[in-house]
């Protein structure tokens, strides 16, 4: 296995070097032969002696082999070429010492980091290492950045008698959020861009069939539709709707990182999640999507569309601070074209929240709130067995309750809200507002 060429994410220790020292072996073998020596000549018996030749012989090979020069610096580099991941994949760490004596072992842990699984388990691997790298596979648990610690590397050389301890930098480890694949249409009815995959209420260029007409002057001929001129002996065409993008805005509250009695998740794992989904749902169909951060743990990004928007987005995502102390300074969105469709993720349970919340829809968005708070917490069922906490677990029933109030207010303001509870979530409330605003409307004569 030869070194990466040009590694990305890599830090080195910096010019250096470390002297080899006796191993607990060596010590072992030299003391342990002149004892058994000493006393095969106190007493005076030769086959006693024998008992010291296996010590004796590893104690003069660790001494014949012991190194003549210091261990060269050291090299951290992080394989494969690329310092973010996404959720489920690998990510080798690697040792690198450039001048590595011959016939020499390297030794490697990681120890400290949490939500992380190592490959081999323990975070340890040893291998003669040819070309003086070693390796560890890490996977990381979930969405983040992992701060690999320093590692423990020592180089033994081959006879167990000789090592040097190092404590190299440590790596940096941006793991992207996984886009799971949002169930459900796009419930847009009234798209407002120019270009895109939703279908519009206007006539044109598209491919939904609008209705069967008499040919005027300005149609274009590959719209004649032959079956009902044959029939009629008059040119018809069939129109079609045009089909347009709009503009998605998601809506973000980080002022407060509420836990789950079951230490699952947190509500801005919700947040992120649900972001990362409805993102790649909406770029897919060609929209513009923007992301809007109520509190200061994520970063706002500016509307645009296409993949690179998609991966600036889970870029953006990655690097949430998640150690922020809570009731932060709130940044309102400043506005919102009328007609675009908002995507508001909170726990809704600051009033401020809530005053943005229908400020947005006062503005013309089509908004959908997106329930964040973990599902179990505040619920009757974890009052049961709790004792040290009880007071607490009280408190959050309360608030639930006051907040369901506040939550049958906001839908009766024509605001629908649902819970995140993975990618399914939002798929029967996008179809009843794609089929609520789509559905004719009967005018009543006096």
């Amino acid at each position: 296995m030869s070194p990466p060429s040009s590694p990305v994410g890599s830090s080195g220790g910096g010019p250096h070097s470390t002297a080899f020292d006796p191993t607990s072996a060596f010590a072992r073998s030299t003391g342990l032969s002149l004892l058994v020596l000493l006393l095969a000549a106190a007493l005076a018996r030769p086959d006693l002696a024998l008992l010291a030749v296996p010590l004796v012989v590893h104690a003069a090979w660790g001494w014949w082999r012991r190194p003549d020069a210091s261990l060269p610096d050291l090299t951290v580099v992080t394989v494969p070429q690329r310092v973010g991941i996404t959720e489920g994949e690998v990510v080798d760490l690697g040792l690198h010492v450039p001048d590595l004596p011959a016939h020499h072992w390297l030794s490697a842990q990681w120890t400290g980091l949490v939500q992380t699984t190592w490959d081999p388990p323990l975070g340890a691997v040893v291998d003669s290492a040819p070309d003086g790298i070693v390796t560890v596979g890490l996977e990381p648990a979930r969405w983040g950045r992992y701060e690999t610690g320093h590692p423990g590397l020592q180089v033994v050389d081959s006879s167990g008698s000789w090592r040097a301890e190092l404590r190299p930098a440590s790596s940096l480890v941006t793991v992207r959020p996984l886009a799971a694949t949002l169930h459900g249409a796009s419930g847009v009815a009234r798209p407002i861009g120019l270009t895109g995959a939703h279908t519009s209420s206007v006539r044109g260029d598209g491919t939904q069939l609008a209705d069967i007409r008499e040919y005027r002057t300005g149609d274009r001929l590959r719209r004649i539709n032959w079956r009902v001129t044959s029939r009629t002996q008059r040119l018809h065409v069939t129109s079609t709707f045009t089909e347009r993008d709009t503009d998605v805005v998601v809506v973000t509250d980080t002022l407060r990182d509420l836990p789950d009695p079951h230490q699952t998740s947190t509500s801005l794992d919700a947040t992120v999640r649900a972001v990362a989904a409805i993102s790649q749902h909406y770029i897919g169909f060609g929209d513009r999507v923007a992301v809007h951060d109520l509190g200061r743990r994520l970063g706002h990004v500016r509307a645009a569309t296409g993949p690179r928007q998609m991966r600036l987005i889970l870029e953006v995502l990655s690097r949430t601070v998640r150690e922020l102390p809570d009731h932060v300074a709130l940044r309102p969105v400043a506005s919102v074209r009328s007609g675009t469709l908002v995507f508001f993720c909170s726990p809704l349970l600051d009033d401020r929240i809530i005053d943005q919340l229908v400020r947005l829809r006062q503005l013309g968005g089509e908004v959908i709130a997106v329930d964040t708070m973990p599902a179990a917490l505040g619920t009757v069922e974890t009052l049961r067995g709790s004792r040290n906490r009880a007071f607490l677990d009280e408190a959050w029933v309360l608030r639930r309750l006051q907040r369901d109030e506040v939550l049958a207010g906001i839908e009766r303001l024509g605001i629908p809200v649902t819970a995140w509870r993975g990618p399914t979530s939002l798929g029967s409330v996008l179809l009843a507002m794609e089929a609520a605003r789509s559905a004719p409307r009967r005018t009543v004569g006096r």
